[in-house]
C-alpha cells in the first residue's frame, strides 16, 4: 500500500517541503497554548479551504509522544479506557531495522500498551497478534491497522491482514474478541476472524479493488453492527468508504452496495464514533483535495451512520506542525541527520480520539515526521475541545 501511495504523492510532498517552512506564524508558548485558540492553522496561510474548521482543529494542544521507542516503528495507535481506569492502546509495530516497509513483514505485530492517564507515557504490556498466531498463516499475515472498541460487554479488535496466497497486496478486515484487554483473545466468527474482503462479484463497487478492503472502523447502531472499511473503486487512489452490516457482532457481515462517502480525493484511516446521537468518521485527507488543506484530518458527520457528505464535514485537525513549537524550530528539526520523514508536511496518520464524559478530549496520531528527531515513526497526543464555542467556524 505504501508503494502505491508514495508514487502518487512524491511530487506533491516535494512541493510541501519547499513551501511549508514559509507558511507558519509564530507559535503559541506551551504555557499559553491550553487557553489560546488559533484563528486559523499555520499551514492554511495562502490556501483556499473548502471546509470550515472544527473546534478541535483550532483548540488542539500538542502534548508529546504517546510512545517513543528507537527500536520499533509505532503506527496505528488505538486508545480505549480500561475497566481499571487506565488508558489502554493497541498499536501496530515492527522492528526499526526493517525500515518503513516492515509493516507487511513477518515481524509486524499488534501490541498492547497502557498508561495511567491519557497524556501517557504508555508502557508496553504484551504482543497480542503476529503472523504465527493466525489460524492459517499461508493466507493471513502481517496484522496491521488495529481499531479497539468495547461493545456488548466485550472488547473488539479490528485489524487488517495480508493474503500471501494472492498476487499483489490483497488486504482483508478481521476481528478478535475478548472479555478483558489482557485476553484471552480469540478470532471471531467461523472464518478464522475474517469479516470483510473485496467482493468477487462483477459490478460490485469493491470488485477487483487494487489492495482489497482495509482501514476498519466500527459502530453499533440501533442493534446492528457496522464495520466501516476503505476500498478502491477499483483504483487505489479513488478509494472511498463503505460499510458491512450484521445482526450479530461476529457476523456474517453484508457489504453495502455503494460507497457511503462522497470524497473527491484520496482518504483513509477512519475511526468511527458517536456523540449526542450523531455519528462521525474521522479520516485523513492525504492530498488535500477534499478540505483544501494538504494532509489535514476531516470530521465527517452523519445522522444515521450510513451516509457521510462533504457538505456536512469539517476540518478536524491540521498537520503536526500546526501545533508543534515554531516554524524556526521546524526548520532546525528538518536538518537532523537520519530524521524519520515520510512526508515533510508532517501530516497525521491513523487518527483516533479518546472520549471523556462522552465527548472527544484527546486525539492521537502518528506524524509523518518524528518531531523528537528520531529515526522511526511515533504517535503523538493532543488535547482537544469538542464543539464548545458559539462562534461559527470560519474557512
Amino acid at each position: 500500500m505504501w508503494k502505491l501511495f508514495k508514487r502518487e504523492v512524491h511530487h506533491a510532498c516535494k512541493a510541501v517541503v519547499g513551501c511549508g517552512l514559509l507558511c507558519g506564524m509564530v507559535g503559541v508558548s506551551p504555557a499559553l497554548a491550553q487557553e489560546v485558540w488559533q484563528d486559523s492553522l499555520r499551514s492554511s496561510r495562502g490556501v483556499s479551504l473548502t471546509m470550515p474548521y472544527s473546534d478541535m482543529a483550532l483548540s488542539a494542544r500538542f502534548i508529546g509522544p504517546a510512545v517513543s521507542d528507537k527500536d520499533w516503528y509505532i503506527w496505528c495507535f488505538s486508545p480505549i479506557w480500561g475497566k481499571d481506569g487506565k488508558v489502554h492502546a493497541f498499536c501496530s509495530r515492527w522492528p526499526a531495522a526493517e525500515g518503513m516497509e516492515g509493516w507487511t513483514g513477518a515481524n509486524a505485530e499488534i501490541a498492547h500498551y497502557v498508561a495511567d492517564r491519557p497524556e501517557g507515557p504508555f508502557r508496553y504490556v504484551a504482543t497480542v497478534m503476529k503472523t504465527s498466531m493466525f489460524p492459517d498463516p499461508a493466507t493471513m499475515s502481517a496484522p496491521h491497522n488495529p481499531r479497539l472498541e468495547y461493545v456488548d460487554g466485550k472488547y473488539v479488535l479490528l485489524y487488517i491482514c495480508q493474503n500471501p496466497s494472492k498476487e499483489g497486496t490483497k488486504q482483508r478486515v478481521g476481528m478478535m474478541v475478548a472479555d478483558n484487554l489482557e485476553g484471552l483473545w480469540r478470532f471471531a466468527g467461523d472464518r478464522g476472524g475474517i469479516m470483510v474482503e473485496a467482493s468477487d462479484a462483477p459490478g460490485h463497487w469493491t470488485y477487483q479493488a487494487a489492495i482489497g478492503a482495509d482501514n476498519p472502523a466500527f459502530l453499533k447502531i440501533e442493534g446492528k453492527y457496522y464495520i466501516y472499511y476503505k476500498c478502491g473503486t477499483p483504483e487505489h487512489m479513488k478509494a472511498k468508504y463503505g460499510y458491512a452490516v450484521s445482526d450479530k457482532l461476529e457476523g456474517p457481515y453484508e457489504m453495502c452496495d455503494a460507497p457511503i462517502t462522497d470524497n473527491v480525493s484520496y482518504l483513509e484511516d477512519a475511526q468511527a464514533f458517536s456523540v449526542d446521537g450523531k455519528y462521525y468518521l474521522l479520516t485523513t485527507d492525504n492530498l488535500g483535495g477534499n478540505s483544501g488543506g494538504w494532509g489535514y484530518l476531516i470530521l465527517w458527520e452523519s445522522e444515521d451512520g450510513k451516509s457521510f457528505r462533504r457538505a456536512d464535514a469539517q476540518i478536524a485537525m491540521g498537520t503536526v506542525f500546526d501545533y508543534w513549537k515554531t516554524p524556526a524550530d521546524r526548520e532546525e528539526l528538518m536538518k537532523t541527520p537520519g530524521l524519520f520523514v515520510r512526508c515533510a508536511s508532517g501530516k497525521l496518520e491513523r487518527p483516533a480520539v479518546l472520549l471523556k464524559k462522552g465527548k472527544p478530549a484527546y486525539l492521537y496520531g502518528v506524524a509523518d515526521v518524528n518531531v523528537n528527531g528520531g529515526k522511526v515513526s511515533e504517535p503523538y497526543v493532543f488535547s482537544v475541545k469538542w464543539k464548545v464555542s458559539k462562534r461559527k467556524s470560519g474557512r
